[in-house]
């Protein structure tokens, strides 16, 4: 998925603008008999933009594919996760990037794709994992998540990894209840212990505590950081996640499918250079690298999913 943060974090628009469904019967003959999602040697690449107008961050990417595999490369945007989600449940990509969590939902949902590769999340990093970040605003008194009972919490999505499955499993580390007692009009869990606000993306769940609107609020570390250098809030908490995914449909040829895997782990920003494809400043400043994974990568999500049922990995 630092997009921004690159990968994971984070979305833009209104949840289920696509259902599976509605996916699932677009679906042409061709692509179905073919194992391609869109049509023999033709790469789709589905993505949910962290911020919006950062779909061009991809592009070289993209370029970079295209030269390595020898086939063309599409971009296939998505509004949200749950888009997200759905596209890939339903064989609309063959190539996917997502946060750990989505693609443990995914799965859940009999989506065929198999975690080849995970974001690096600095130059300099050997571990694709990063951090879920608790911020409140700069002069908050607020100290420690176990004051979080009876405020106003600030998540990104109910589908985010780091923006809501990793900030329930910290609130409830801190002693808070994170049983959902229910859902609001929009479908959204609600808790006893604290009132949850959906704020769509990293960048505006920071901005929201930044402003009060939110007690205290999560966001991936890099968003997290940008505030506190503005002076804008401050981090009280943090927990480790494992790094997002870029996912290869199983659907694939054999021969495709090891094309695009192998592509994937060798594209590192120096790999990516040497093929001359141009870099922009959007790509360099958010994407540095690929880490080599396997499914067992992701097992402590997981893990936190059979945990915490308010995360609702299943749905």
């Amino acid at each position: 998925m630092r997009a921004p943060s690159i990968k994971t974090l984070l979305s833009v628009a209104v949840a289920g603008a696509l259902s599976a469904a509605a996916l699932s019967g677009c679906s042409s003959a061709g692509a179905e008999s073919s194992g391609w999602a869109k049509s023999p040697e033709t790469l789709v690449f589905a993505a949910v933009p962290d911020k919006a107008g950062s779909d061009a961050n991809w592009k070289p990417l993209q370029e970079y594919l295209a030269k390595t595999t020898g086939y063309e490369v599409e971009y296939y945007p998505t509004s949200d996760y749950t888009a997200l989600i759905a596209a890939l449940t339903a064989g609309k990509a063959d190539i996917g990037t997502m946060g750990g969590l989505q693609y443990v939902m995914a799965t859940a949902k009999g989506a065929e794709i198999e975690p080849v590769a995970a974001s690096l999340t600095s130059p300099d990093a050997e571990d694709a994992g990063y951090f879920s970040e608790a911020i409140v605003p700069a002069d908050s008194t607020i100290t420690s998540l176990s004051e979080a009972r009876g405020k106003s919490v600030c998540f990104i999505d109910p589908n985010s990894t780091s923006g809501f499955l990793f900030g329930l499993k910290a609130l409830s580390a801190a002693g808070l209840d994170v049983t959902s007692t229910g859902v609001d009009a929009s479908g959204r869990p609600k808790f006893d212990d604290f009132t949850p606000i959906f704020a769509g993306s990293h960048d505006k769940s920071a901005q929201a505590v930044a402003s009060k609107q939110c007690d205290l609020g999560f966001a991936e570390d890099t968003v997290a950081a940008e505030a506190v250098e503005k002076g804008q809030v401050k981090v009280i908490n943090r927990e480790y996640v494992p790094g997002g995914p870029f996912t290869v449909s199983s659907a694939l040829p054999a021969e495709a499918k090891t094309k695009v895997t192998d592509a994937l782990r060798g594209a590192s920003v120096e790999n990516i250079k040497k093929s001359g494809v141009p870099l922009t400043d959007g790509f360099t400043s958010s994407y540095f690298g690929v880490l080599a994974v396997d499914p067992s990568y992701f097992a402590p999500i997981s893990d936190l999913c059979q945990n915490i049922a308010a995360a609702n990995c299943a749905s």
